[in-house]
């Protein structure tokens, strides 16, 4: 029987000289390994590539990084099955971890690119189950390394019950792709950032849902220094009786001031521009019976800024945001009656001050520098004060309660809450990313 070394020479090459280097064994990879290999690298780039819509969306970055790894290991898949080699098995192994490498950096440290640099990333049933099949690619070619012939020779029997395996992986992949963190995945992954700041609580209901998948989950709105209950009334709270009263007084605003029409011919100005979540805020500047909108019978007066779903003349009323200085600093004011109600305030906010109201050019979340500021021509304001959002516009009632944050009932002309980076948001009338109108 001819030996391994008789194999690996030449033909007609003879005995190789002393200290002359043997030529390698060719490198046979049974058909079971191919199959298994390729399954597991062609699953794992399936679900990149199934992502990038959603991550394209929140990241350009984000996206053509989903777009390469995908392209990458279906591209592994296909030369594992018609022309393996140790070349092709060696850069599939360091691909997968590089792959693996990525994810755990994104988890606890977050990626260093993209609009949600250096903020980690929360896991889901999705993305774990693929860094699951590149890990399980890693052991399988490595162990295929040291026996490529695994599995040859094997019967009917053999190989029918290991026909399960990638059966199994297919099917795992396609449970992955159809569950709902896959629907959530982008947005919904960096949704602890949008709640530290105060921003999107627990989905509620399908609106919520599709809110994650369309960028809800990435806004912002302030620093929360009193959680309430996460802005919902609890139908069981003795004080709902008293709580609706003072809400009741919310209505007349809406019969003044039904439109952006009306609440500008009133000497309401728009201070900054619309923002899915959060609409448009028009501040009493100029509005000579301003006091007849305060909210009496609460700690404090509280005068009303007025929000829209829009900034055209016909735009309707959404909703109100109220501020109140009776509060200190890490202690916010005891508001409405209740536990309900969530006060929030801006710190370092870049305002500039225009004969149509207030623009906020770099946005009221995230410090601002005076040097930021300065290229608007604005002024750095160090804090805002006390502020809550109040829904209870019928037909903008928030599903996340009356006084939430952000409102998934306001969204953007096409649907969506995604918007422009905070640093492109400059004057603009809207910070909607996909329909920008003039200004």
């Amino acid at each position: 029987m001819t030996s391994v070394l008789e194999r690996a020479v030449q033909p007609g090459s003879g005995t190789p000289k002393s200290g002359a280097r043997a030529p390698q064994v060719p490198y046979d990879l049974a058909v079971v390994g191919r199959v298994l290999l390729a399954v597991l690298s062609g699953a794992a780039g399936a679900i990149h590539l199934a992502m990038v819509p959603s991550h394209f969306e929140l990241s350009t970055a984000e996206g053509i990084g989903f777009a390469a790894a995908g392209w990458i290991q279906l591209s592994i898949a296909v030369l594992l099955l018609v022309r393996p080699s140790r070349a092709v098995v060696l850069g599939a192994v360091a691909a997968n971890a590089a792959a693996i490498g990525a994810w755990g950096f994104s988890r606890i440290w977050g990626l260093p690119f993209g609009s949600h640099a250096w903020h980690a990333e929360s896991s889901s049933f999705i993305d774990l189950t693929a860094v699951g099949l590149e890990a399980a690619f890693v052991v399988a070619a490595v162990g295929l390394l040291l026996r490529p012939g695994f599995g040859r020779g094997w019967d009917r029997q053999k190989l029918t019950i290991g026909a399960v395996v990638p059966l199994a992986i297919l099917a795992l992949t396609s449970a992955a792709l159809a569950s709902p963190s896959a629907r959530d995945h982008a947005a919904g992954s960096h949704g602890t950032e949008a709640g530290a700041a105060g921003g999107a609580a627990a989905h509620t209901d399908g609106h919520d849902e599709a809110a994650a998948l369309n960028g809800l989950d990435s806004l912002e709105n302030g620093h929360q220094d009193h959680g309430g209950n996460g802005g919902a009334i609890d139908p069981k709270d003795p004080n709902q009786t008293a709580l609706a009263i003072q809400l009741a007084q919310t209505t007349r605003l809406i019969e003044k001031y039904p439109t952006v029409a009306d609440v500008e011919a009133a000497g309401y100005r728009r201070a900054g521009p619309f923002v899915p979540g959060l609409g448009a805020h028009y501040v009493g500047l100029g509005n000579t019976d301003v006091g007849d909108d305060v909210l009496q019978g609460v700690d404090g007066p509280m005068f009303p800024v007025i929000i829209y779903d829009g900034v055209d003349p016909t735009s309707p009323i959404a909703g109100y945001m109220y501020n109140s200085f009776a509060g200190t600093k890490g202690v916010p004011p005891e508001g409405f009656i209740g536990d309900a109600d969530i006060w929030h305030y801006h710190t370092n906010t870049c305002v500039v001050f225009t004969p149509n109201g207030i623009d906020s050019p770099l946005g009221a979340d995230g410090d601002a520098t005076q040097e930021q500021c300065s290229k608007f021509g604005g002024r750095l304001i160090e804090d805002t004060g006390y502020m809550v959002h109040v829904w209870t516009v019928p037909g903008y009632e928030s599903s996340r309660g009356t006084f939430s944050n952000i409102n998934p009932a306001i969204t953007c002309p096409d649907g969506t809450y995604f918007t422009l980076p905070k640093d492109d948001w400059g004057v603009k009338t809207s910070a909607c990313r996909n329909t920008q109108p003039a200004g």
